[in-house]
């Protein structure tokens, strides 16, 4: 096989050539259009939109808050895809564009279709910020004794960990994931309620 593409290339001269200008346009090309960087970024505009209302329920962050937002980008020009995830206190609602609009113009239109398509309760004004597939610097995961259980754990991350690293400059946000919720049940003798009025 390999001496079959050597007679082809050494008697077919012209095709060989006129394949390696055509490479040689294409390689031009990409180089002019492509974004060069240190850390190149190959996805399409991604916006990320956050709502955060204290004291709901991840139901209510999704009725309220996460819905109308959906519906409200989902007509937004050039959008591609449109996912969310709905938190305690917190809605969370990534737009990926198609390829090739601008990252400005994306914003422009996000912020525009936000401004007129929802009303959020309270008044709550959704924040807007860029995100990147390469922006994700480091994953980490929390360990510790046996004995240290799943719930002590994620207290650790929530108010030790998570507090430091939002201190540091250029740090955004850190994204908890897994563990336990601490709960705490209350039994209720009516009786002894009534003895106390």
């Amino acid at each position: 096989m390999l001496k079959g593409l050597v007679v082809f290339g050494l008697t077919r001269r012209p095709i060989v050539l006129l394949c390696l200008l055509v490479f040689i346009g294409a390689g031009i090309a990409a180089f002019l259009k492509l974004n060069i960087e240190a850390y190149p970024n190959p996805a399409p505009v991604i916006l990320e939109i956050t709502a955060q209302s204290g004291g709901l329920s991840a139901e209510e962050m999704e009725r309220y808050f996460t819905v109308p937002m959906e519906v409200g980008l989902s007509t937004t020009p050039g959008v591609d895809v449109v996912r969310s995830t709905s938190f305690y206190g917190l809605s969370f609602v990534r737009v990926t564009f198609k390829y090739g609009i601008d990252f400005y113009f994306a914003l422009q239109q996000a912020a525009l279709s936000l401004q007129q398509n929802v009303n959020l309760p309270n008044g709550v004004m959704p924040q807007i910020q860029g995100s990147s597939l390469v922006g994700e610097v480091f994953r980490y995961q929390v360990v510790g004794p046996p004995h240290f259980g799943l719930t002590n754990l994620r207290t650790v991350q929530d108010w030790v960990l998570q507090r430091r690293f939002l201190t540091v400059p250029g740090v955004v946000q850190v994204n908890t994931w897994g563990g336990t919720t601490k709960e705490y049940e209350v039994e209720v003798d009516l009786n002894k309620l009534d003895a106390y009025n």
